[in-house]
């Protein structure tokens, strides 16, 4: 299989606590990151109802693989446009990726809970006293539990966050893994690339976004401020942007455009209208389609990325409604 550096889509999940000591729940909301979607629950049972409910929209993977059936065979096709619509569906955050869940509880133990559950993505993690954590190395080499966390006098939140934010990741891995897997017959070769994977942490990082979609037309990212302010990241390897600058120079574009494409300095975003659309005497406006381009030399090879803020989007997109902040305001 094709190694991945990125998942073809990323967003935030729930992440769900269950522990009967109230006080305890009470310190870790107040210490857990303002930008984390959660529920906390004090009875296991109202816990277990909780993630047993069906989501009420189904998983990415089973609407963007469809498949068609002709006279002698069927074919699955996979809609990559749909990763990107999934903007428009709020639920999408209510995936519960992670539950916390201590071991000692009077109507339930930690365990019992764990192995109540259906789902089998959802990454689980017991915190455990001096005296459970034979029983937490048994369960966890038993595959019943992904972590168990020493809960002492002295645990930090900070490493209750690190375990989370881990388990967070290897949940999409695996919730991603047969979209993977089909893309690897001929992936986006981007992500495949470490280097280009550290260039789009450090951007979400610095404009602190909260999630990305696999894009097309052209090749790239669509990302997400936690607010609904929309980014596309535009990423060409060396052909395809040669490609562009033959495609700019049979359609007359000025030769500042053309030299800025051959030499890599910029890129051009060419959605909507498109030069091939005009004829006769009428011009096409490159410079408002112009990208300043960063070059990354990769492991793949050389790339060529540029980033538009707030470009317009054709999706049906109301932040106000499908946004991440819109989501925590609902919890």
């Amino acid at each position: 299989m094709t190694p991945f550096a990125l998942t073809p889509y990323f967003h935030p999940t729930t992440v769900v606590f269950v522990d009967d000591n109230e006080a305890f729940l009470e310190s870790l909301e107040l210490e857990l990151p303002r930008a984390w979607a959660y529920r906390a629950f004090t009875d296991p049972l109202e816990a277990l109802d909780f993630l047993e409910r069906p989501p009420d929209l189904e998983p990415l993977m089973d609407r963007c693989f469809t498949m068609q059936r002709g006279s002698h065979e069927a074919v699955i096709h996979l809609d990559l446009d749909l990763i990107e619509q999934e903007i428009k569906h709020r639920q999408r955050f209510g995936r519960n990726s992670v539950v916390v869940v201590d071991y000692s509880m009077p109507s339930m133990n930690g365990l019992e809970f764990c192995a109540a559950l259906s789902d089998p993505n959802i990454r689980k993690a017991l915190l455990t006293g001096v005296a459970d954590e034979k029983a937490a190395v048994e369960a966890f080499n038993a595959g019943l539990i992904h972590r168990f966390i020493p809960k002492h006098a002295g645990q930090s939140t900070r490493d209750i966050y690190d375990f989370v934010d881990v388990m967070q990741q290897e949940y999409f891995a695996q919730y991603s893994a047969r979209l993977k897997n089909t893309l690897a017959i001929d992936p986006p070769a981007f992500l495949t690339d470490r280097a280009v994977a550290d260039f789009i942490n450090r951007l979400m990082r610095k404009e602190r976004l909260a999630e990305y979609y696999l894009a097309g037309g052209p090749p790239g990212l669509l990302l997400l401020t936690g607010d609904g302010r929309t980014y596309r990241l535009v990423v060409f390897n060396e052909a395809e942007l040669r490609a562009q600058a033959d495609f700019a120079e049979a359609h007359d574009a000025p030769k500042g455009v053309v030299r800025s494409l051959r030499a890599g300095k910029r890129i051009a975003c060419l959605t909507g209208d498109r030069p091939d659309d005009y004829y006769g005497e009428e011009s096409y406006d490159w410079s408002d389609k112009m990208l300043n381009a960063k070059r990354i030399s990769g492991e793949t090879g050389t790339y060529y990325v540029a980033v538009w803020p707030d470009m317009p989007a054709d999706i049906d997109f109301d932040p106000s409604l499908a946004s991440y902040n819109a989501y925590l305001a609902t919890l």
